[in-house]
């Protein structure tokens, strides 16, 4: 079922057999991915109420079905500012975390039981008709979303790796015989002991006890 399906449906209250008021707008939480809330025109005599999705038990083709009797909503306002009505998801623009423009939203395919958003839906055109999901954005691919500009991921950006996760750079030179370490030598002297020395480049040696 399309969003735009919802708009004019009855809505239902089943523990008192009467209709609640008409769809009159839904509210879209694009980082859920699911409609989060529809407004509601109540009855004559009864103020607008925006019911949240927890209250929705179905939504049919021809009636919205409630769990119970509907009551407007308490969320608050900071949560409500990043969802989608109808102004601001239809004409929405796409961006992939490329840089490239993907499209513009014209509306979203909908689970009637769960009511989880199975595709949002591109206008018609060229990059829509040839773009990976033929028209389509998947919810699992939204990066951010706001009001402005939906992100979605393109899969050709691939994260730089970490300092940490290079491999050490390690220089590896072959030694020359004359690079290596030699065995001292000692030589005794009158009162018995051993004084050590160490040859140097002019081929005397030196002692290492001065």
């Amino acid at each position: 079922m399309l969003l735009k399906d919802l708009r004019g449906l009855p809505v239902i209250d089943p523990t008192a057999a009467r209709k609640v008021g008409i769809v009159r707008n839904y509210q879209v939480d694009p980082v859920a991915g699911a409609i989060a809330a529809i407004d509601v025109n109540a009855a004559e005599g009864e103020a607008e109420q925006r019911i949240p999705a927890q209250r929705i038990r179905r939504v049919g083709q021809h009636a919205v079905i409630l769990t119970g009797r509907a009551g407007t909503s308490q969320l608050s306002s900071d949560l409500n500012q990043r969802w989608l009505d109808e102004d601001s998801l239809v004409g929405l623009e796409v961006l992939g975390d490329d840089g490239n423009r993907i499209g513009h939203l014209l509306d979203a395919r909908f689970n009637q039981d769960t009511l989880k958003i199975d595709a949002y839906l591109l206008r018609s055109g060229l990059l829509a008709r040839f773009s990976r999901g033929g028209g389509r954005i998947l919810p699992n691919t939204v990066h951010a979303c706001s009001r402005e500009l939906m992100m979605v991921t393109t899969g050709r950006m691939k994260e730089l790796p970490s300092v940490a996760d290079e491999p050490a750079s390690t220089l590896s030179l072959p030694l020359k015989a004359e690079d290596g370490l030699t065995e001292p030598q000692y030589e005794p002297v009158e009162d018995g002991h051993k004084v050590s020395y160490e040859p140097v480049a002019d081929g005397h040696p030196v002692s290492a006890n001065r």
